[in-house]
């Protein structure tokens, strides 16, 4: 069965104007197969009940629609066990199995968008003053959607260890953790900013949290649903207290812990390191404390490009050639591009093989090539395959992605990795709309991301075009030995 989003039914009359009232809401709805209205009955009940008595819909359509949620409700059994076992819910929820995916989920989402050595940090360092608004705050960690965001609730409906509190169980008992706010979020007040200069000052480290509060249509958030902005530059105040951190001549790590890319561009030029974060959910505290202190190294990705300033967007990795123009006082290019993130170790690649060299319009080519990590940490790459047409009846992006696999390889390891490229993914439409595949040559690209590319190559598509009615294969297999 099908429901409608939240008020989206009342919204025909609301917001699209389709509808004069709610009966004529509910009915425009019905007839289009939405079963159920949600979150309330607002157009479903005494606005639908008086259609069906004014004959404007029928009782057999509003039949079709019980029929489909109650079909699905015998499905599940609930109409021989209705209620749940309140202790067998309880005794499923927030497991140590739920708290070990949440853990791993958010280590491996997390991305390092620049290092230059400073990290790990070593867990015996003299003094750390952490600083920001996100650091240490358990909701902060939590994105849109959560129950405890969704619902507006202060207080974590599970366990959730802040930034702050993860730092303090990691390092030595002989190092000293100072800790200021410094600032809000948002607003304008740097009442803080004494206090967060003067604990800065008499440490040697200085991990400044900043970014982003999540949560739905209304203040203190500022990214979520309903949260959109105009600029994506980080709050004034952030950036001012950023600003004056640096100017102590410490060294400065940036954790953004954020829902959007954020241009941060004068401050990834001054800052030592900088984390992307996300927003981590439950264990995030626990899995930056880990990549800080180097018990996880590491290895996420970018899925997106982060652009130098809000009027670069929209920039996209897989841009037409003709659309990458520089601006007068600023380059095109991204700060950090789609599929960027740094390891603590070094990967090289090596011995890419195209076999065969030349395939038919409905073949395949094997893509092969090594990896091996030649630093001093066990960690994780992301290997990623981009494909480019040089020359098409159409113009044609620069690059595409085709196909990636993360892998985790010792110090020294080196495994051997092998793209399944179908010719399906080749596929698009030409002038004439027609979905097709292309004789001629293609241009193969191995990366660290999609502007660090470690190998090239090329094949052949030969005969004649391809003509398909829909796409077989978007992505490409991947074997690793």
């Amino acid at each position: 069965f099908v429901v409608s989003d939240y008020g989206a039914i009342e919204m025909l009359k609301t917001f699209h104007h389709t509808a004069a009232d709610e009966r004529e809401a509910a009915i425009q709805a019905l007839e289009a197969g939405i079963d159920i209205e949600l979150p309330r009955v607002k157009c479903y009940g005494e606005p639908l009940l008086n259609a069906i008595k004014e004959g404007m819909i029928s009782e057999a359509t509003i039949d079709e629609a019980v029929a489909r949620v109650l079909r699905v409700k015998f499905l599940l059994g609930l109409f021989d066990n209705p209620y749940v076992k309140i202790e067998a819910a309880s005794k499923a929820f927030d497991t140590p199995e739920d708290r070990a995916l949440a853990l791993k989920a958010a280590r491996e989402s997390i991305i390092l968008l620049k290092n230059d050595g400073i990290l790990p940090l070593k867990k015996d360092v003299r003094s750390i003053a952490v600083i920001g608004p996100n650091a240490d705050t358990t909701r902060g960690l939590l994105g849109d959607y959560s129950h405890t965001l969704h619902l507006g609730y202060e207080q974590d409906t599970v366990k959730v260890v802040s930034i702050l509190e993860a730092i303090k169980r990691k390092v030595s008992p002989k190092t000293s953790i100072y800790f200021a706010k410094g600032c809000s979020i948002h607003g304008q007040s740097k009442e803080g900013f004494k206090e967060a200069l003067e604990v800065a000052s008499k440490s040697d480290v200085i991990i400044a949290v900043m970014g982003e509060r999540s949560g739905i249509f209304r203040l203190p958030a500022i990214t979520g649903e309903g949260r959109d902005r105009a600029s994506i530059s980080l709050p004034k105040v952030q950036e001012d207290l950023l600003r004056a951190l640096h100017e102590l001549n410490k060294p400065l790590i940036l954790i953004l812990v954020n829902g959007r890319p954020l241009s941060i561009r004068w401050i990834a030029e001054k800052a030592s390191a900088i984390i992307e974060a996300w927003f981590p959910g439950e264990e995030g505290g626990n899995a930056i404390a880990d990549v800080l202190f180097g018990d996880y190294n590491p290895g996420g990705k970018l899925p997106i490009s982060i652009p130098q300033d809000t009027g670069q967007i929209p920039g996209y990795y897989s841009r037409k050639a003709s659309s990458f123009r520089d601006y007068v006082f600023m380059k095109a290019k991204p700060l950090y591009p789609f599929g960027h993130g740094l390891s603590y170790t070094k990967f090289e690649y090596s011995s890419l093989s195209i076999e065969p060299e030349k395939i038919g319009p409905a073949d395949k080519v094997n893509i092969s090539f090594n990896i091996k990590n030649v630093g001093d940490f066990k960690g994780d790459e992301v290997v990623q395959l981009y494909v480019h047409d040089p020359v098409a009846s159409v113009s044609r992006p620069v690059k595409e992605l085709k196909g990636f696999v993360r892998l985790t390889l010792e110090p020294g390891e080196e495994k051997n990795v092998t793209f399944i490229l179908f010719a399906d993914q080749l596929a698009f439409y030409d002038q004439y709309m027609k979905l097709v595949v292309e004789p001629g040559v293609y241009e193969v690209m191995i990366g660290s991301s999609s502007e660090d590319i470690r190998l090239t190559g090329k094949f052949k598509v030969v005969g004649k075009l391809r003509i398909l009615s829909r796409i077989q294969k978007f992505f490409s297999e991947t074997v690793v030995h």
